[in-house]
């Protein structure tokens, strides 16, 4: 998706602004991710394909391109069901093309899904007009993203990358974790409030060095990982590049630091959306980095 085309506010909302004005506002629930969009005029709804990038779109693979529309006309909002296969569910009962419904705060639209493993894997949809709801679901929205560095956590981390494995802008990527140098040293000496301010400059550069923030997240501790969307060889100058920003911006704060980094190839494992298995192979890259000379960058081989 060309993230860049979305409506989504994530993390852009003050919620400690009281609304001058309601507007209908969608929250779309997948997996453990959150997104939020503002509803207004006709808006579509359904999956990216190729240039085709709807308003509200879901990265999964059983929603249809063209799932169907939102249409908001003086703050009162209707759903018109297209043609799919995998009809939205209302109230227990699916929907067929060309069914409108209105709809009230707190409705929920579900798209049932089950994966092979029997796992529900459905998208809900939930639709809010109320300043208590919707401070609710942007409260919900934020227990998905890391409290500290406000970087996705790992689930939601996770989530998106399986959403958007299958996008064209991802099908030469390289998946990286990367570890802050003696860390706990750090936290010992000088303080766990050192260690928090240099994880937040950390996060602040791979913002800085990314275009979506989606593509990287913490992922535990002092380790953060991340998708870099070109081969291996770009990548090894785009995360040299990282690394030494990483120790500039620290060093200048006072918490000098520096990190080390591995990184493998997606197509390394034979199901690149199995992050977990990409994680493995990219950790064995790290373990060399870190059994050396640390402040250094390997690529799994």
């Amino acid at each position: 998706m060309d993230e860049s085309k979305s409506k989504t506010i994530l993390s852009i909302v003050d919620t400690d602004v009281e609304d001058t004005r309601l507007r209908p506002t969608l929250f779309v629930c997948y997996g453990h991710a959150i997104s939020e969009y503002r509803l207004e005029g006709r808006q579509s709804m359904g999956r990216p394909s190729g240039d085709y990038i709807p308003d509200i779109p879901i990265h999964a693979r059983f929603i249809s391109r063209d799932h169907g529309y939102f249409v908001t006309e003086n703050d009162k909002t209707s759903y018109i069901a297209s043609q799919t296969t995998n009809p939205i569910r209302y109230r227990g009962t699916d929907t067929v093309p060309d069914t409108r419904l209105t709809l009230k705060d707190g409705d929920e639209l579900i798209i049932p899904w089950t994966d092979r493993d029997g796992k529900d894997m459905s998208v809900i949809l939930v639709y809010a007009q109320t300043r208590a709801r919707i401070n609710l679901w942007r409260e919900l929205q934020k227990a998905s993203r890391d409290s500290l560095t406000n970087l996705s956590d790992r689930e939601s981390f996770i989530v998106w990358w399986k959403q958007n494995r299958e996008k064209k802008d991802y099908s030469e990527a390289v998946l990286f974790i990367l570890d802050v140098d003696d860390f706990k040293k750090l936290n010992d000496t000088a303080g766990h409030n050192a260690g928090d301010v240099a994880l937040c400059i950390i996060a602040g550069e791979l913002k800085n060095a990314v275009r979506y923030e989606n593509q990287i997240c913490r992922w535990g501790g002092d380790e953060f990982v991340g998708i870099i969307p070109s081969g291996k060889h770009e990548a090894l100058h785009r995360l040299n590049d990282i690394g030494n920003a990483i120790c500039e911006a620290t060093a200048a704060s006072g918490v000098p630091v520096s990190v080390s980094i591995g990184y493998t190839d997606i197509h390394e494992v034979s199901n690149s959306e199995d992050v977990e298995a990409l994680i493995g192979l990219a950790d064995k890259a790290l373990y060399r980095v870190k059994s050396t000379s640390k402040n250094g960058i390997a690529a799994y081989s």
